[in-house]
């Protein structure tokens, strides 16, 4: 029963994950080039709360670069504690972490982070995505 629970949260957050590359590619919908860091984060966060989940407590994610948090443009909320990073505009050749969670009742968070390249026609991942719940067992005492 708690894998199923889980399975559940990891499929809204791979699908919201999935749905970003979308929104950068441009699949299905007008030219995203362009786009506000905060914009990014938005699409995201509303599809975990319209699938019943509750908002997660950080960015959607940060930009890489020669140091893990370069700074630069933020995929986040326009909350004070980000300044003005989520602001930033995305452009070709930048590279984000993808790490949203969603928190599952009774058995916690689901999280991955992935890392997209934006390109010129959208975005790539870096690696090839996890796409099913790894479940490892616990040691018992």
């Amino acid at each position: 029963m708690p894998q199923m629970r889980l399975q559940g949260g990891a499929e809204v957050r791979q699908e919201a994950a999935q749905g970003q590359v979308r929104q950068l590619r441009g699949t299905g919908c007008p030219d995203h080039a362009g786009r506000k860091g905060h914009e990014v984060d938005a699409i995201a966060r509303t599809f975990v709360q319209d699938h019943g989940y509750e908002e997660y407590q950080h960015a959607l994610g940060h930009q890489v670069g020669q140091e893990a948090h370069d700074g630069g443009t933020l995929l986040g909320p326009l909350w004070d504690r980000y300044g003005t990073s989520p602001e930033g505009i995305i452009e070709a050749g930048n590279v984000f972490t993808l790490e949203l969670y969603v928190t599952t009742e009774n058995y916690g968070q689901v999280s991955l982070e992935e890392d997209i390249v934006v390109t010129t026609k959208g975005c790539s991942f870096l690696s090839r995505p996890q796409t099913e719940l790894i479940c490892l067992p616990t040691k018992s005492k």
